[in-house]
């Protein structure tokens, strides 16, 4: 049989559109295969956010294409959103790439296999968990970002239309659904002239078999009281704020445009843990932003010190063509945002190991995603506090389940990011 592969890079927004080529794709007679010297045809969805991103994605393009100078590809297809920004760069720089598909350009897709497939959607993720992408593309313009130019204006999707995918997911299996999008604190305002996340999660509370609703991407500047009360009092909602702050100071929050000032997000995060003393906030940070003194730094780091977010990920500047920040007359040396970033990492590490060992003895839900490949370990799991890929795992010493069932653990040990546990009879 005819076989393709699927590389997704990049962000969880990309990996619904993978979804959406890989069913396409299949609807032209090809079978998934994850092993990349058994494809025929391979298919990079490119991710062109930042410099690692970009890097990334080329030297990915490059490993591939020595499948296809070996004859083991037939075709190879590289899309996404570093297509998008580089398009004729890429299109005459890779000679062994077979088509160039422009960012989410499904018709195109359709036509290099002659079929007018419909635009569903192939889970790539584990069976039990999936994608809900609400919207696409950001309104915010933040000064360091290139998404706008490369994703557009927020352009939200019906509730009716993702109750009736979210049915489908779960109707085949899904019990965790993960809402995604540049910014799903907005989602809605386009379409509805107001902000309607908690109404649709109102909504996918009520779907009989759904047992998780995780959510991602909340800018600060548009979370409100309603929606912290909405995710407070819906059972299915995991109690999982993940809040990019980026930064705290408000020079630099100003010159971000972030549309937030570290009162607000001070208030935020002292709202959400009176309302919901059991809540996780995870968040993400950028050091070395053009203009960021000792001052600012230093004043972020105590900010991280004091706040003891759950979850934290730090990042170095990366200076984007194409966005207000990259004209910016004061550069911070790049060794020195990495510095920041290495210290600010090391902060939080101390953090979270103290966090996860105040869980050791206690009981927590966690979904089976895997047999466990560590020989120590029976299964591989997450808590409600752990989104895919890019939190922690809990590693299950003994016990019996389904892989993805949600059962009761006991916490045994901890480690900086990861826990250990037993199944409870």
């Amino acid at each position: 049989m005819k076989k393709y592969a699927v590389i997704s890079l990049g962000c969880s927004k990309n990996l619904v559109d993978s979804e959406v080529f890989a069913h396409i794709t299949e609807s032209a007679g090809y079978v998934y295969t994850d092993e990349l010297s058994q494809a025929e045809v391979i298919i990079v969805n490119t991710c062109g956010f930042i410099v690692d991103a970009k890097e990334e994605s080329i030297s990915t393009i490059l490993e591939v294409a020595d499948y296809k100078k070996n004859g083991i590809c037939k075709k190879l297809i590289v899309t996404g959103c570093l297509v998008k920004r580089y398009f004729e760069d890429i299109k005459n720089s890779f000679p062994e790439i077979d088509e160039v598909i422009q960012l989410k350009d499904f018709k195109a897709f359709k036509k290099v296999f002659g079929i007018s497939s419909t635009e569903e959607r192939k889970l790539l993720t584990l069976p039990h968990f999936a994608y809900l992408r609400v919207s696409d593309g950001c309104n915010n313009h933040c000064s360091y970002c290139a998404i706008p130019a490369i994703r557009g204006q927020l352009i939200s999707i019906p509730i009716e239309q993702l109750m009736a995918e979210t049915e489908s997911l779960v109707e085949n299996g899904v019990k965790e659904i993960i809402l995604t999008a540049q910014d799903t604190a907005q989602y809605g305002v386009d379409i509805y002239g107001e902000q309607k996340l908690p109404e649709l999660l109102q909504k996918l509370n009520t779907i009989k078999g759904l047992e998780w609703i995780r959510i991602l991407y909340l800018h600060p500047a548009h979370i409100t009281s309603e929606l912290i009360d909405t995710i407070a009092e819906l059972p299915k909602v995991c109690k999982y704020f993940e809040i990019p702050i980026q930064h705290i100071s408000n020079d630099i929050l100003k010159s971000m445009n972030r549309k937030v000032n570290s009162e607000r997000i001070s208030e935020i995060i002292k709202e959400i843990r009176t309302k919901i003393p059991d809540a996780v906030m995870r968040t993400t940070l950028i050091t070395g932003y053009p203009g960021e003194t000792e001052d600012n730094y230093k004043e972020l780091k105590d900010f991280v010190k004091e706040t003891k977010f759950e979850r934290l990920g730090a990042f170095a500047y990366s200076r984007e063509e194409d966005t207000p920040a990259y004209s910016l007359k004061v550069q911070i040396p790049e060794e020195i945002a990495e510095q920041r970033k290495d210290e600010i990492m090391q902060i939080q590490e101390d953090i979270s190991k103290e966090l996860l060992a105040g869980l050791v003895g206690k009981k927590i839900q966690v979904i089976i995603d895997k047999d466990s490949s560590e020989e120590d370990f029976i299964f591989e799991g997450r808590s409600y506090f752990d989104s895919p890929e890019i939190d922690g795992v809990v590693f299950i010493t003994e016990g019996k389940a389904m892989i993805g069932e949600i059962v009761e653990v006991e916490v045994i040990d901890a480690w900086e990011y990861d826990l250990i546990g037993k199944i409870v009879k």
